[in-house]
């Protein structure tokens, strides 16, 4: 009995001890937490303005982001979206690409999916704003950050683009310039337009082009217009312009697709004399840079800077989603590129 009163005590003891050991331990725990979390504050804090400061690269994988263009079988748009896909790819974020090949039905069932496959992001260069409207709400309403290029459309967040009218005013006036310090201004020239006036915000394009030259160069006759999407399109227009008007000497564009499709036409005639004949277009494409440095009948182009654009809407649309500082309405600069200035683009 002795002995088992003896157990019972040590054990009582044991447990007595071992109780009181664990009361210290978590008293000398709380002390060090509350220290901890007062001395990492300032740091998360300060990760968290970095975050801010980078526009949101620090989420990296969390972005999944759906751009819709017009067309991809434009230079403009193939560039721009390789430079968004590039921006994407840098914060380990996935990009996901439509083609609304001019369709706003398209364009409207891709903007669905994108939000059923849980985008935080859209880019949207729109073909309808108005038909986009409805589509574009119930983004907004699942908390999906809109970005348009272009075209704006009611509800947006952010819209990176440039005004049509100036962009073929831009062109215009350096090709009026440039006829008037050539050829002069009182024989008749005769010009075509290549058009894409299937978009009603781009028929203001063409309006700036044709008032443009003639500003510079009134003695310059618009006697051929045709729509022309793409480079194949635009070399048989101009085949059909020359036909018709066998002393037209100067074809304007709304777009580098379509503008080079003239310039091969013009070169399948012979008509290759940067001294005689004038291709201009929009976009500054390689292509079409490369044909301005190379001194050939392509000589005007607008610099947009689809792949600083591409960047530009990535950048835009992350900092919508982080919360972070952006421009709602960024008006991209124009600049004409001639053969005066094609040095500062090769």
């Amino acid at each position: 009995m002795k002995k088992k009163l003896l157990s019972v005590l040590l054990c009582m003891t044991m447990a007595v001890s071992m109780l009181a050991g664990c009361g210290s331990k978590e008293e000398a725990k709380e002390p060090a937490s509350e220290a901890g979390k007062e001395e990492a504050a300032p740091a998360a804090t300060a990760a968290g303005d970095e975050a801010k400061a980078g526009e949101g690269e620090a989420k990296g994988g969390s972005y999944k982001i759906g751009i819709s263009v017009l067309t991809m079988s434009g230079q403009f748009f193939i560039d721009m979206v390789a430079s968004a896909q590039k921006a994407v790819d840098a914060v380990g974020g996935e990009l996901i690409v439509n083609d609304a090949n001019n369709s706003s039905e398209t364009q409207v069932a891709a903007l669905e999916n994108f939000i059923q496959a849980g985008v935080n992001g859209i880019i949207v260069t729109a073909v309808d704003p108005t038909a986009l409207a409805p589509v574009v709400k119930e983004a907004k309403d699942a908390g999906i950050a809109v970005v348009c290029h272009t075209s704006k459309v009611d509800g947006y967040d952010a819209y990176i683009g440039a005004d049509e009218y100036q962009l073929g005013y831009t062109q215009g006036l350096a090709v009026g310039k440039w006829i008037a310090d050539k050829w002069g201004t009182d024989e008749k020239i005769e010009a075509g337009t290549l058009n894409y006036d299937l978009l009603e915000s781009v028929i203001q394009r063409k309006v700036g082009i044709m008032e443009g030259v003639q500003e510079n160069a009134p003695n310059v006759e618009f006697v051929a217009d045709a729509t022309a999407a793409d480079q194949t399109e635009g070399m048989t227009a101009t085949e059909n312009f020359l036909q018709a008007h066998p002393e037209l000497r100067i074809v304007c564009g709304v777009s580098d697709g379509a503008a080079l499709g003239a310039y091969e036409a013009f070169k399948a005639n012979q008509m290759t004399d940067p001294e005689k004949y004038i291709i201009a277009g929009v976009d500054a494409t390689d292509e079409a840079l490369n044909k301005i440095s190379e001194a050939t009948i392509y000589q005007f182009t607008v610099d947009q800077n689809p792949t600083g654009t591409g960047q530009k809407l990535v950048d835009t649309c992350i900092a919508v989603i982080d919360g972070g500082q952006f421009e709602k309405d960024f008006n991209q600069e124009l600049v004409a590129v001639t053969p005066d200035n094609i040095a500062d683009y090769k």
